[in-house]
């Protein structure tokens, strides 16, 4: 299947800036298509005439909507992940009934805790919004992007 150029952009951005696996998967999925259910006539020994099984099949992404489904796709692998990890710790704040709790993640082998994920204020998702906002309005940017200091 043929992969539109914008999304061949995106996947030379993201290999560009350190994240070939992402790029990676990202061309996986594009180029294995989309998902769709499709029914068709049950194979069962006990089925009956007309008793149907539901299957899904993989069918080409169409150029025009190429773009829409890499942008999900990226919201599906970082965006979504940052809000549910947010809400861990504000849940996790309030099962210890304290204002915030930082989750933070040991290393097995060294048996060392690392760096907090985000040094912001506990439960903050709030990047997590600004990169979905971003990749809502990126099929429509007809230029660049201002990059901004944080």
């Amino acid at each position: 299947m043929a992969i539109s150029e914008e999304v061949r952009q995106v996947i030379f951005i993201l290999e560009e800036e350190g994240f070939a696996a992402l790029a990676g998967e990202l061309l996986t999925e594009m180029s294995l298509g989309r998902e769709v259910e499709k029914e068709i006539a049950a194979v069962d020994d006990r089925a009956v005439d007309g008793d149907r099984d539901t299957v899904l099949r993989r069918v080409p992404i169409d150029e025009s909507d190429q773009l829409r489904t890499a942008m999900n796709f990226l919201r599906f692998r970082l965006v979504l992940p940052v809000r549910a990890f947010a809400e861990a710790e504000r849940i996790a704040g309030q099962i210890a009934g304290e204002g915030g709790t930082r989750i933070r993640f040991v290393d097995p082998e060294q048996r060392q805790e690392s760096e907090p994920l985000s040094r912001r204020d506990i439960g903050d998702a709030s990047l997590a919004d600004e990169l979905d906002a971003f990749l809502e309005r990126l099929p429509e940017m007809t230029s660049p992007p201002i990059v901004r200091d944080s």
